[in-house]
């Protein structure tokens, strides 16, 4: 990406970054205060990396610049036209920021108030600039860190940045140029059912077998590293309902251990969770100890509502993966038993599920529990 900034501005941008320490400055960590904008440029750069089929980009750093005021004419008191703004605007046929990502400059500026002349004593205002983003992007100013907007709801304008106001008395006739930034939109929706699990639980083969996705999958822990989502529909495609992979969750995710946080903020909004439990319990390494289902539930939806309070509360189903594999069955009565001894009444589950991504049993089952969920259905309760 070129550096739209002046060389003196990118300058100061960078070292007032650099003075607060590792502070992030569109996806870059400033380190060393002898940075250039060369540099600068070449970081942002990176972020380019095309995203395979599937995979999605949750957040990007693009410059934005209002529109410059237009010029006055004082002999006759004429006033130029205000720069236009730029906008944010929720559609709901978007899903993710890839189209930003590839966007071949990521440079936004909204259009120049007309100047006054001789005809006309008022300039006419700058055209706007409306940058299209799914719902539930949240946009920061990358200098200050600071929340600009939170754009929630879908059809909506939010202002990003203001144009500049046209030439007049106050300011000699002489319209400004438009003030610019740098921002960074961050998507924290992404779909109806958010996947949620230890690593290595079987998530990705999950969303492979009931969608149309194609995850990463490996018998190892961390396969997916960057969220995918897949969508599940009905022979008729009358119904449907999106499905987001994230990454597998470790204790101490909600302290941001293991990028917890990166992976929790897509958890935030949607309206399902969809837990994926591995029948035999989970050991991430030889020095953790082994935790039955039971438990793995447990220290998710702790983590969960220690990130954020009433998480829990929203509808939740259970998927006990691995069903085929040996001594499933006295697992997962042993696991219906405990949850209804112990946990029923502080955490409302819609429904568990027995699943097996590799036999493909009880995944129409599940599919249609969260149809249900979905189209305001009552889903079935063990």
């Amino acid at each position: 990406m070129a550096c739209h900034l002046g060389k003196r501005r990118m300058v100061d941008l960078v070292k007032r970054a650099a003075g607060l320490g590792r502070r992030a400055v569109s996806g870059i960590v400033v380190q060393d205060e002898n940075w250039t904008p060369r540099k600068v440029a070449e970081e942002l750069r990176k972020e380019r990396s095309v995203y395979k089929k599937g995979e999605i980009c949750d957040q990007v750093t693009i410059y934005l610049r209002g529109g410059s005021g237009g010029g006055g004419m004082a002999r006759k008191n004429a006033i130029g036209g205000n720069g236009g703004k730029v906008l944010l605007e929720a559609l709901p046929s978007l899903r993710n920021l890839n189209h930003l990502h590839q966007h071949p400059t990521r440079k936004f500026v909204a259009g120049a108030g007309e100047n006054a002349g001789d005809g006309w004593i008022r300039g006419r205002e700058g055209e706007d600039c409306v940058i299209e983003v799914p719902a539930g992007t949240v946009a920061m100013d990358v200098q200050t860190g600071d929340m600009i907007c939170d754009v929630d709801v879908e059809n909506k304008l939010f202002l990003v940045q203001e144009g500049t106001k046209g030439g007049s008395l106050t300011n000699n006739y002489l319209g400004k140029r438009g003030k610019e930034r740098y921002v960074k939109l961050v998507m924290k929706s992404m779909a109806d059912v958010g996947l949620v699990g230890y690593p290595n639980a079987g998530k990705s083969s999950l969303l492979s077998m009931i969608s149309k996705s194609a995850p990463k999958i490996g018998s190892y822990p961390f396969t997916t590293l960057k969220p995918t989502v897949g969508t599940v529909r009905t022979a008729d495609h009358s119904r449907e309902v999106t499905i987001a992979d994230i990454p597998g969750l470790i204790e101490g995710a909600s302290e941001n251990r293991g990028l917890g946080h990166v992976f929790l903020q897509h958890i935030e909004r949607t309206k399902t969770l969809l837990f994926v439990l591995d029948v035999q319990g989970f050991q991430l390494n030889y020095r953790e100890p082994h935790r039955t289902p039971f438990q793995t539930f447990g220290y998710l939806a702790r983590e969960l509502e220690l990130y954020m309070a009433g998480l829990t509360k929203r509808p939740i189903v259970i998927a006990i993966n691995k069903m085929d594999t040996e001594g499933a069955d006295e697992e997962f009565t042993a696991f219906t038993a405990q949850y209804r001894e112990q946990l029923r009444k502080l955490v409302r589950v819609s429904a568990i599920v027995p699943v097996s991504c590799y036999t493909g049993q009880g995944l129409d089952q599940l599919t249609e529990v969260l149809l249900d969920l979905k189209y305001n259905k009552k889903a079935r309760r063990r």
